[in-house]
């Protein structure tokens, strides 16, 4: 994927704050299937959304494999379904 960069601010009403303008390359039926589930949100907006959760997610993966480290192993059966009831995902299946 090729990325171009470029810094401009953004004034959205009284809310300032820096944007990067990117530019990305990707096939052309991903990009379609992006533009269509992106609908009003602009496909900027849900790229943003996408990355963001993804950093979320990754953070949360951090964590949680420190907490396994630090008490001695990994997750119970027990303690995913108590997990999963606490943070629903589409990504996790529901015991």
């Amino acid at each position: 994927m090729q990325s171009s960069l470029s810094t401009h601010s953004h004034t959205d009403g009284a809310t300032i704050g820096d944007v990067t303008k990117i530019s990305i390359s990707m096939e052309d039926d991903l990009y379609r299937r992006v533009r269509a589930a992106a609908g009003r949100d602009g496909v900027s907006g849900w790229l943003a959304g996408a990355a963001s959760a993804r950093l979320r997610a990754d953070s949360l993966r951090a964590v949680s494999a420190e907490i396994a480290q630090a008490t001695g192993g990994p997750y119970t059966a027990q303690e995913l379904s108590e997990a999963r009831k606490w943070l629903p995902s589409s990504s996790t299946p529901a015991a």
